[in-house]
């Protein structure tokens, strides 16, 4: 593997570790990402040079979190992974939802706790409206962003 890729791999570990994920599965994800092909466990441990366990262990945590998906090829029992084809209109409705559940907290607490002090009031009800319009305009966003992309691929599977 070339010294770019390697450290773009790196790169992508320290991001999604940020992101509360072991900096293993940032690893795959990043080699996943580069990778046109599915990739079994078994070239992941090897380009990767960790045990083929811990590969497997934080596939499947990849895969829960719909960052990548499990892919069967006929006739071989091996798991394989790949990135998701619609991976960021995935995980950007996934981080909507995540939103939506926090913005709905927040509003059953201002509505139901006994706050007296006008201050913490203030605060729960600006976190309200920020993570609602804040879930309005990405949501909106993302609806254009999928509306654009569905152009495009149906265009260039006109065109080819």
């Amino acid at each position: 593997m070339d010294a770019p890729t390697v450290n773009f791999i790196e790169r992508m570990g320290l991001a999604l570790e940020s992101d509360g994920l072991p900096r293993i599965a940032g690893r795959i994800f990043g080699l996943l990402l580069v990778s046109e092909d599915a990739r079994s466990l078994d070239d992941l441990a090897s380009e990767l040079r960790v045990s083929k366990g811990s590969v497997s262990t934080n596939a499947r945590l990849l895969e829960e979190r719909g960052l990548v998906e499990r892919v069967c090829r006929p006739a071989d029992r091996r798991d394989y992974y790949s990135v998701r084809p619609d991976l960021f209109i995935h995980t950007m409705a996934q981080r909507l939802a995540r939103w939506q559940l926090f913005h709905e907290a927040i509003g059953a607490a201002r509505t139901s706790l006994p706050i007296r002090s006008q201050g913490v009031r203030d605060r729960l009800e600006e976190y309200e409206q920020a993570y609602a319009f804040m879930s309005q305009v990405i949501g909106e966003a993302l609806t254009r962003w999928q509306g654009s992309r569905d152009e495009r691929l149906t265009g260039a599977g006109a065109l080819g």
